[in-house]
């Protein structure tokens, strides 16, 4: 292993941590070679050395090369130690006999001093890198890796990848990070490289587009292509060591390159943050302008409109373009420019006399930035600019000669070439001296001075009942009625064919204002043109690149299943101003009472609605209908004049619906037989019960649910309204706990055995052998989400106590640990832990942000929730599935227990181990803990044991001078091996008992004080599942291998 290390000024950080085929025809071109705007000579790349030769930056010295900045203090790396850490990188490279011009691919988790000294090395090891996803599964990362024809690879961190497709080979410390260095195993079902020629000479990077310009497409970039864009940029902006440029953009995202070359070509520094813009906008804020004199904020700032926007608008304007702001320079791209209207919220016009604010315009596929312009003015239309560099060459191809207003724009050079296998492999080959275009998917207009503005997408028009519509043209008509500050996107539901505006709004709308104002946009908009639904968001998703993702927002704006009447009351109330729906609820004198019909009374066409709107309203609710007469009926009440919308309600209040258009079996129709304990005779279930103590305690069956399958995933219920589980059969049903009534039926691809956690009353979520998680409504069994993990999920998700994260552990080969943001389920960090799967729940620290994780290899481990960082790590001989559980509400202890029979109480703190207790079997079974206030400073642990008996454990929890202990309480023999949980039962007027169940199908009630048995019955198959059980009914619900869920009551 080899250890790089530093001096002490660094030693306090060791603790933290598209393009598609061109549309249309060939019939007009227009080339046009522009001027750059200011006059900066030819470019001439220097061959002997490039702008990451060491031998190069040695001669920068002791100038900072990277700025890690912490929340309290700043660590500076300087050239000098950068060049000194590059050559031991290297050394290890050649002593692990990595070869010279090929492929290294990395993926780290975020920029760190560390990962910039990993990227010189490979270059300067004459190799080009692949900054690959940090979230790709290991399978589809050895495919990639195989297509882009790379065989090594170098993982950062806790980050993992899957010992079945990569060898790892050494280990090496950079600055107190951890770089492993893995070789690609290959195998003959390999997929072919895909480049069928060589690279080109002096390669520099590789990169896959984000599919923006059409499918995904590894890029191979030259040095020769990405050299000439950053020297003319640097002219351009006047680039100098003194200027500090924020290092933020993701490496899979090639502007990265451009943050990176930047500083390497004009001595400037680097800065990077422990935060990031996803999470934490406000932390990074502070750190690029912090507040005070020292430490200093940044010069130069590159990043997407839409990230750039979750600043906000007060802090844009008073922290960032202020001016007394340190920032020099602003690069806007990847995405189109904000409005002059948008702008002008953000900053005062003089700022532009002392910042350059930039419309920067580029694909990946003439990497990085071709155009550039820099604003002197809010008030005119920003235009793309133009070339960066004099190398660079546009082209504008219009689809007829009389249609001259919108042109596709094609980017191209005679030396700026990428080689894109997917492209130039199946192309006429051109000679080396010819221009190479590459189309940007981008619709632009030319205006008479020559300038060049965005348009739209080229792959933005869908057709629309019979009428092709453009979603751009449309989203720019609504942002011209919005307020200053306001963006609309426009989306289209394929679906149910809809097109939905959502409209980013700075303050919380009332129902009235946003009336008002979709009234004020339909009036606006051509018939075709109108949106079926108005989304009103204070925030819009943006992807891991920054871009606004428009798949999670269509996702988080598709309103759940409606009942039929509802959806034909939100439309009316959305769009037909003369219906007001929220003064419906008059008298039937009253309105006798007025001359002409209103509200309710009136018809649809009387209303305002007109075929087009009945149309739309017949295809949403048709999609819930079962029979397609009932939908034709519809249709035909709307459009007659004498039908009451009124009428229309009550018909569709008696219309069969269904929803997602699938039909719901019924539960099976069961007795509810009461069983007389004390003479042992049963209903017509087959149960069997056996009164063995107390006969004040009886119990009697309810109702039973056939499942299928069997049912070993553990009994949820959401605040005693509904009971809910899955099976082996992958049907996960939502029943009334009373009457076992099915309320919702989900039918997932693979088997449950995972326990339903729920969010609030219509969201919940549950994992699936088939590696995903899957949020859906309890109430409809409608699928809200899906987010693959990459392996089968048996441990309960678990959401934090403020209901912000979702924490979901796996068998996944490479990140056994997510976790998620709860209202967007974006990936906040991943990780692995140990060497296997993880079967327990995650264990939460009050007040802490930490969780612990038990693992099947003997580990458990605290990590930090914020961040994923590892706080302690200790290890057990023997693999845990018992989920971890705090010893007492104010906790310093919590518990684990080995498969091998042993319980432990560890200290919170350090993981270390105070007390073992060991049982006379394995345990399976999660422990239950309870601390009863008849029994000060003790706690009881409750726990099944294969070994055939149910443990009581006493553990001391307030005595400070003395150590943690346990005793045995008692213990009860059920007769057959126990894998389920025990469940603690309060019943009125009787006190505490314990239920618990066995293999061989017996369920036992015992006293919690002294284990004596209560009463004891025994199902007809075996019992793997925890039971559930709901206080105010006074019931038990146990699933059984037998198929069936069975409802039990005292």
């Amino acid at each position: 292993m080899e250890t790089i290390k530093i001096e002490p000024e660094l030693d306090e950080d060791a603790a933290q941590n598209d393009t598609g085929d061109a549309s249309g025809s060939d019939n007009c071109n227009l080339e046009v070679k522009t001027e750059p705007e200011i006059d900066i000579g030819p470019i001439c790349v220097e061959e002997s050395k490039r702008l990451y030769d060491i031998s190069r930056l040695r001669a920068f010295g002791d100038v900072p090369f990277v700025i890690k900045r912490m929340e309290l203090k700043d660590f500076p790396l300087s050239y000098t130690k950068a060049v000194t850490s590059v050559e031991k990188l290297l050394a290890w490279l050649r002593r692990n006999k990595v070869p010279n011009g090929i492929g290294i691919a990395f993926r780290i988790a975020q920029h760190m001093p560390s990962s910039c000294i990993l990227i010189l090395a490979i270059l300067n090891h004459k190799c080009h890198f692949f900054a690959t996803d940090k979230m790709m599964l290991s399978k589809a990362l050895h495919g990639q890796m195989c297509t882009a024809g790379v065989d090594y690879l170098v993982v950062s961190g806790h980050m993992s990848v899957g010992a079945v497709y990569f060898e790892r080979i050494d280990i090496c410390l950079v600055y107190n990070e951890e770089y492993k260095l893995f070789k690609l195993k290959r195998t003959p079902t390999d997929p072919p490289v895909q480049a069928k020629k060589p690279l080109p000479g002096n390669m520099c990077y590789t990169i896959t587009t984000t599919g923006t310009t059409g499918t995904p497409k590894l890029i191979h970039v030259p040095y020769e292509c990405i050299a000439p864009n950053v020297l003319a940029l640097s002219q351009k902006l006047n680039v100098s060591m003194a200027d500090i440029i924020f290092l933020g953009t993701p490496c899979t995202f090639d502007p990265f390159v451009v943050e990176l070359f930047l500083a390497l070509q004009t001595g400037a520094a680097l800065l990077v943050s422990q935060h990031t813009m996803r999470e934490a906008p406000s932390k990074v804020l502070s750190a690029l302008f912090p507040t005070s004199v020292n430490p200093t904020g940044i010069t130069i700032l590159q990043m997407t409109p839409s990230l750039f926007r979750q600043f906000g608008a007060t802090a844009i304007r008073e922290r960032i373009l202020s001016n007394s702001s340190t920032l020099r320079v602003l690069l806007l791209g990847g995405e189109p420019f904000p409005s002059s209207a948008e702008l002008t919220t953000w900053m005062d016009p003089r700022v532009l006399l002392q910042k350059h604010i930039c419309n920067i315009y580029g694909i990946t596929e003439v990497s990085c930035w071709s155009l550039l312009h820099i604003l002197h003015s809010l008030q005119t239309q920003m235009p793309l600019g133009t070339p960066i560099d004099d190398e660079t060459v546009i082209r504008i191809q219009y689809q007829t000669n009389r249609n001259m207003e919108h042109g596709e724009l094609f980017l191209g050079s005679a030396t700026r070439r990428c080689y894109i296998p997917e492209i130039d492999d199946v192309e006429k080959a051109k000679e080396d001296s010819a221009i190479c275009f590459r189309s940007t998917g981008d619709l632009v207009i030319r205006l008479e001075d020559g300038t060049i503005c965005y348009g739209e997408r080229a792959n933005d028009v869908v057709k629309r009942a019979g009428n092709r519509i453009s979603l751009g043209l449309i989203t720019r008509k609504i942002e011209k009625c919005l307020p200053s500050g306001e963006l609309a996107s426009c989306l289209w539901l394929e679906e149910l064919q809809k097109l939905i505006c959502c409209i980013r709004t700075l303050e919380i709308k009332t129902k009235v204002q946003q009336r008002a104002q979709t009234f004020d946009i339909l009036s606006k908009l051509l018939n075709a043109e109108q949106p079926d639904r108005f989304i009103y968001q204070q925030h819009f998703p943006c992807n891991v690149h920054g871009k606004l993702d428009k798949e999670l927002l269509l996702k988080e704006c598709i309103p759940l299943a409606q009942p039929a009447q509802e959806i034909l009351k939100s439309f009316l109330h959305d769009r037909l101003e003369c219906v007001d729906v929220s003064n419906e609820r008059i008298t039937k004198k009253q309105r006798l009472e007025h001359s002409q019909p209103c509200g309710f009374d009136l018809s649809f066409r009387q209303a305002g609605g007109t075929s087009f709107h009945a149309i739309t309203i017949c295809r949403e609710i048709g999609l819930q209908m079962c029979i397609d007469d009932e939908q034709r009926h519809l249709f035909e009440m709307l459009l007659d004049e004498n039908v009451p919308l009124r009428t229309v309600l009550r018909f569709l209040d008696t219309a069969k619906l269904v929803a997602n258009n699938t039909k719901l079996k019924p539960v099976e129709p069961l007795p509810t037989k009461t069983v007389n304990c004390a003479t042992g005779i049963s209903g017509s279930c087959g149960l069997t019960i056996t009164r063995i103590e107390q006969p004040e305690i009886k119990f009697q069956f309810h109702w039973k649910v056939n499942f299928s399958k069997c049912i070993d995933s553990p009994v949820s219920q959401y605040e005693e309204r509904y009971i809910c589980v899955g099976a082996h059969s992958q049907i996960l049903r939502t029943l009334d706990p009373q009457t076992g009534i099915e309320l919702s039926n989900v039918k997932l691809p693979d088997r449950i055995e995972c326990k339903v956690t729920f969010l609030s009353e219509q969201l919940a979520m549950v994992g699936c052998y088939d590696g995903c998680l899957y949020g859906f409504n309890p109430l409809t069994g409608d699928i809200v989400w899906r987010v693959e993990i990459g392996g089968m999920i048996k441990a309960q998700p678990l959401l934090t106590a403020d209901g912000s994260r979702i924490v979901v552990c796996s068998y996944a080969e490479d990140y056994n640990v997510y976790c998620l943001s709860a209202e967007r389920q974006e990936v906040l960090w991943c990780m692995r832990i140990g060497e296997k799967a993880i079967f327990a729940r995650p264990l939460e620290l009050p007040n802490e942000q930490s969780l612990v994780i038990c693992t099947l290899d003997g580990g458990y481990t605290r990590v930090a929730l914020t961040d994923g960082s590892v706080e302690w790590a200790q290890k057990c001989k023997e693999p845990l599935f018992a989920t971890p559980v705090l010893l007492d509400s104010k906790p310093s202890h919590f518990l684990c227990a080995e498969v091998a029979g042993r319980v432990h109480a560890c200290h919170v703190g350090n993981g270390k181990i105070m007390a073992t207790y060991t049982a006379e079997g394995n345990i399976f079974s999660s422990l239950v803990v309870k601390t009863p206030p008849t029994h000060m400073g003790y706690s009881f642990v409750v726990f099944g044991c294969i070994d055939r008996h149910v443990y009581c454990l006493r553990c001391n929890t307030e005595r400070v001078r003395q150590p943690v202990y346990f005793e045995l309480q008692w213990k009860v023999d059920m007769g057959a091996p126990i894998y389920a949980t025990p469940t603690l039962l309060t019943i009125q007027l009787i006190g505490h008992l314990v239920w618990s169940s066995a293999t061989d199908g017996r369920v036992v009630l015992m006293n919690f004080h002294n284990g004596q048995i209560q009463w004891s019955a025994k199902l007809p198959g075996e019992i793997f599942s925890t039971s559930c059980y709901i206080e105010s009914l006074r019931r038990v619900y146990v699933g059984c291998r037998d198929n069936y869920l069975y409802c039990l009551g005292v």
